[in-house]
């Protein structure tokens, strides 16, 4: 991330645009990490200007979840340099399928629970971010799921169980 620090009227800005959030029925857990990354992330402080200016729903939606992923992103990052397994591009279309297919169990827990915006409430993962987690081949963060199986119930054993299935 670049080195970023809003200025006292750019804070303020971020504070009302994070007011009407609110009002939209953003969860205040979603809005304080997003206010909080946008304070010195120019990034997120943009998302924050799109955001308000966007009119139409789904673009909003669009940049919540965008936001969310830049928050999940920075959650993650690690105090000191990882080394990450090598994953051959062979390897790949098998990595997505059984993430595609994690993903569909979990989604049908999810809906045998009480569904998307019952886990929104529970986990402060906006309904948009939610959405898109269980529609692409994407990998799951671990927060993520650490979000939705604590809000299921679900033990890490059970989740990486099924991870691993």
């Amino acid at each position: 991330m670049s080195t970023f620090v809003t200025s006292d009227q750019q804070r303020v800005h971020v504070y009302l645009i994070a007011t009407q959030m609110k009002r939209e029925g953003l969860s205040d857990s979603f809005i304080a990490g997003a206010v909080k990354l946008a304070e010195y992330y120019e990034g997120a402080y943009d998302l924050f200007q799109l955001w308000a200016s966007e009119e139409d729903q789904n673009e909003k939606d669009q940049i919540i979840s965008d936001l969310q992923d830049e928050i999940d992103e920075y959650t993650e990052q690690p105090k000191a340099p990882v080394k990450k397994p090598y994953i051959s591009y062979g390897d790949l279309d098998k990595i997505a399928s059984n993430v595609i297919g994690f993903k569909a169990r979990l989604k049908s827990m999810v809906d045998q629970w009480g569904g998307i915006t019952k886990l929104s409430k529970e986990t402060g993962i906006p309904q948009p971010s939610l959405s898109r987690f269980f529609k692409t081949a994407s990998m799951p963060r671990r927060t993520t799921l650490y979000k939705i199986a604590e809000a299921l119930n679900l033990s890490e054993k059970e989740i990486i169980t099924d991870w691993a299935a």
